[in-house]
């Protein structure tokens, strides 16, 4: 009884995810700047398709680069423990795991900024 509650659960919050992901998805492919890809794109303005690609990506793209992150931290945590407080190579492993891009920007699409998964 007790797991077809928790079962229940546990699908209301995926499907609300689903939605609210389905939600950004279309207000951003379809925002009134440009929706549908009418009219001129300018050369600085990026299209509607790379808006449309640049959240698709980010959707797989922000879960990663924060799960890096997050174990990033931890490690560069551990690092300054187990080496007495050797702040170097903590940060080294820091600013590698946490700066970075933790979204696709529709400049990232069209090739004129580049993606940093990793930080400096």
């Amino acid at each position: 009884m007790m797991n077809e509650s928790i079962q229940r659960g546990f699908a209301v919050r995926i499907r609300a995810a689903v939605l609210l992901a389905s939600a950004i998805f279309v207000v951003s492919a379809f925002s009134t700047l440009g929706g549908l890809g009418v009219g001129e794109a300018s050369a600085e303005e990026p299209t509607t398709q790379s808006k449309v690609l640049a959240v698709g990506a980010s959707c797989f793209y922000l879960p990663a680069k924060a799960f890096y992150a997050v174990f990033g931290a931890a490690t560069a945590g551990l690092a300054y423990g187990f080496t007495m407080g050797d702040d170097e190579l903590a940060n080294q492993i820091w600013q590698a795991s946490v700066e970075g891009s933790y979204i696709v920007t529709p400049r990232m699409i069209e090739g004129r900024e580049p993606v940093r998964f990793k930080g400096p």
